[in-house]
This record gives structure tokens, C-alpha cells and sequence, in this order.
């Protein structure tokens, strides 16, 4: 049985109205005109705190809003719809200073830092907007540039979007790559989200780990800005998951208690953009976290490592990432496809190291029976599979390529560059469940 990875399409086409409010001091709260679906919204109509407006003979209406560039500086607008969908919001923009970034928020919730050269000119964003109505902003973040904001523009997107959820960085790539692959080649949109930041051996490693898996992403076709840096400690999953009062603060082995990322690549901790303070380590925060990342994408496929291998935040990250699309599933109506894969099987031995030929070039063969572990059974009749050409296994090659500390980071690390390269098969395989 070969994945569909993305389910039909059950949206139906949909009227979106986004109605602007715009505050006047000592009066009712003054409603600015609907824009209907592929209208455009100048940002100067927008509700702004801590901006200005700026005359700009370029822009359409002659103005937009600048000096976005300190904490609490935003602008922001409202939007009604009849059902969730996935929308692509056109931002028009002028940016006289090198490439920058700029926090885009739905509903509240950090998104994404959207990426602006430098110049003049118009970028994509494919947001999700929810059933009944809530509001996009657009708001100065660390590590941000000075954007000067033109207009908006919403139309509905034919884009699907996918996540990978990774406990440690290089989950995504041994397990996923192949699928990470084929979905940016169709056209759609990979969301990453690193729960931890690997950081058991070494306190320094967190960093050095989230460059290794941005680099090997962009070796896919994945940009940085679509990766989700949770930043919470190494081998504490299951110690947050079962503790008996989910707000007792752990210290994770390397010493941290509080979630953090790697500000010298604009990648920083999701509570930290989200809320403005890091998190600390608590079951409370860490799903939380992961609830509010899966509520504001709503993606409709999400990878997973699988609740049958024998490393505990490998298991229990699958845990929490089915509870939480349960949960919204049954009180927001949200459906997606769960894809369960397995990187860590009960038989050491397996995935079998990668073998090569008398030319040196790899062989590529398939994954055999993983030997599930940890009393959690799968079938493996019923795996489903999905077949990579030799040029897709050989760029998951040059991804893995890119871990220098997995591969080359001595005593700590022994065997890990053999296990690593084994996942260069011919095939990727998951357990699916649909809700």
C-alpha cells in the first residue's frame, strides 16, 4: 500500500470576510469597511501599537506602516470565516536594509518569523484561519529587522501542510526524509518541531544540534522559518509525562531548566516568541507548548516517531502528540493523518548498517522487520510503505551528511554514523491512523 499523504480535500470553497477595527480614544470602537476574499488590506487601516504610519509614494494608497522594530510595536487584523481552512496571506512590503524577518501571529499564537529581502516587493505565508472568526498580527520579534508593511491580501491556498514532530534533531531526517522530500516537490508546505534540543552530553550541544538539523533541512527544500525550536531538555519526555503534579520543574542531565534555542541562526525557543520568556521544564509548558504549535498550523499530516521503541522520549512524544490530536479533534472538529515511524527498534542490530559495492556506491535495499519494543506491538503486515527514487535516498544521504556531532562526536557517539547512514533505504514505512 503506497501513503497517500495528504487527505482529500474536505474544505469547501468558503466567503472570508476580514473586518478591521481600529480604536479611537474617548469613543465607541470605530469598524472599519469588510474586505471580502482577494481584497486588499492596507496596513495603515490596520489596529497599530507602538508603529507609525509613513507616506510611501510606492505603496498602494500612498502609505504603509513602519518602524515595527521594538517590543510591543504590532499590527494587526481581524478575520471571519465559516470554517477552518488553509488561506495564503500576500504581504506587500519595503524593505531598505538587508534580509529580515518580521513575527507573524494567528490567533494569538506565535507562527512563524516571515522571511523579507531586502528591496521592495511582495511575499506567501499560508497561515490556517480558524471556524468563527480571530485575527492575524504581525509583530516585532528578537533577532527582527525594520519591515515597512504595504498591504495584505488573503486568498485560499491549495497548499497542504505537513509536520514532522522530532524529539531530538536528525529524528526528522532518519525517519522522514524521504516523506519530507516528496511533499516539497508536490508543492506543499514541512513544518518541524524539535522537541528537545539533544543536549545530554554536552550543555553547549543544544545549539550546535539545531544548526546540523537547519542545514539538512535546507538540503531538503525546508526553510528555516518553518521549524519549531521547543528547546526542552534531552531524556525528560516521559519524566514530564508521568510526573504526578504536571507543574514540578525538572532539570534536564545537562544542567538547564528552561527552554532555549540558538539566537545566532534567528531560531529561538517557541515559548519564548510566543510568550516573550522562556519556559521552564514542566509537563504543564512542554504540552502546552506542543497543544498551541499543533492548534495554530493545524497540519493535515503529521510524522511521529513511534510509542513502540525502546528510547523513552521517542515513545513518549508519541504519546502526547496522539492525546493532543484527539483532544482536537474532539472539541475543534480538527482531522489529520498520524503517520507512526520507527527510528529506535528492540534489536540493536537493525536498521542493519548501510553496505556498499566494489565502486564504493551504497546499495540500496529495503527496511526489514523492525522488532518493536517496549511491549507495544505493530503490525507489519500492515505498515504502510512508500518507495524512494535512488536520487531521494541519496540526498537523505547528504542531509545526514550534515550531523557532524552524530557522526564524528567521539566516545559518547560510537556507532552512531553506522546506525544513522543505515536509514538510507529504498523505503520509509509508518503505521497511519486517520481522524
Amino acid at each position: 500500500m503506497m501513503l497517500t499523504f495528504f487527505r482529500d480535500n474536505r474544505w469547501k470553497a468558503l466567503a472570508l470576510s476580514a473586518a478591521l477595527i481600529l480604536p479611537v480614544a474617548g469613543c465607541a470602537e470605530k469598524q472599519a469597511p469588510a474586505f471580502d476574499l482577494g481584497s486588499t488590506i492596507e496596513a495603515e487601516s490596520c489596529l497599530i501599537k507602538s508603529s507609525k504610519k509613513v507616506k510611501n509614494g510606492n505603496f498602494s494608497g500612498g502609505k504603509g506602516v513602519g518602524s515595527i522594530s521594538k517590543e510591543g510595536s504590532m499590527v494587526s487584523f481581524a478575520y471571519d470565516i465559516s470554517s477552518s481552512a488553509h488561506y495564503d496571506i500576500n504581504i506587500s512590503y519595503d524593505n531598505q536594509g538587508e534580509a529580515g524577518t518580521l513575527g507573524l501571529f494567528v490567533d494569538g499564537h506565535f507562527f512563524t518569523k516571515v522571511g523579507f529581502p531586502s528591496g521592495s516587493g511582495t511575499v506567501k505565508e499560508t497561515v490556517t484561519l480558524k471556524e468563527g472568526g480571530g485575527n492575524l498580527s504581525f509583530r516585532y520579534l528578537p533577532g527582527d529587522g525594520d519591515i515597512t508593511l504595504d498591504s495584505f491580501k488573503l486568498d485560499k491556498s491549495d497548499k497542504k501542510i505537513a509536520m514532522v514532530v522530532a524529539p531530538h534533531e536528525d529524528d526528522e531526517i532518519l525517519g522522514f526524509a524521504g516523506s519530507i522530500q516528496k511533499t516539497v516537490a508536490n508543492g506543499d508546505i514541512v513544518k518541524v518541531v524539535l522537541l528537545t534540543n539533544g543536549d545530554y552530553f554536552d550543555k553547549d550541544l543544544g545549539p550546535v544540534r539545531i544548526r546540523e538539523t537547519m542545514k539538512a533541512l535546507e538540503v531538503l527544500g525546508v526553510d528555516k522559518s518553518n521549524i519549531y525550536v521547543m528547546g526542552y531538555g534531552d531524556i525528560i519526555i516521559q519524566s514530564l509525562y508521568e510526573c504526578s503534579d504536571p507543574n514540578i520543574v525538572f532539570d534536564a542531565p545537562s544542567g538547564y531548566d528552561s527552554t532555549y534555542g540558538d539566537p545566532s541562526s534567528n531560531l529561538y525557543d517557541y515559548h519564548t516568541l510566543d510568550t516573550g520568556a522562556p519556559a521552564k521544564y514542566c509537563y504543564t509548558n512542554f504540552k502546552s507548548d506542543l497543544y498551541n504549535i499543533f492548534d495554530t498550523v493545524r497540519p493535515d499530516t503529521v510524522f511521529a516517531t513511534s510509542e513502540a521503541e525502546w528510547h523513552p522520549d521517542h515513545r513518549f512524544a508519541f504519546k502526547i502528540v496522539k492525546e493532543i490530536i484527539e483532544s482536537l479533534n474532539k472539541d475543534k472538529g480538527y482531522h489529520t493523518t498520524l503517520c507512526e515511524g520507527v527510528i529506535h527498534g528492540e534489536n540493536l542490530k537493525w536498521p542493519y548498517k548501510l553496505e556498499t559495492d566494489d565502486k564504493g556506491d551504497i546499495k540500496i535495499v529495503e527496511f526489514s522487520d523492525p522488532f518493536p519494543s517496549g511491549g507495544v506491538g505493530r503490525d507489519w503486515d500492515k505498515v504502510t510503505k512508500i518507495t524512494l527514487t535512488d536520487e531521494e535516498v541519496l540526498l537523505k544521504k547528504k542531509a545526514i551528511d550534515e550531523f557532524d556531532t552524530q557522526n564524528n562526536g567521539g566516545a559518547n557517539f560510537d556507532g552512531n554514523s553506522e546506525f544513522n547512514y543505515a536509514f538510507c533505504k529504498r523505503d520509509e514505512f509508518y503505521w497511519v491512523y486517520e481522524y
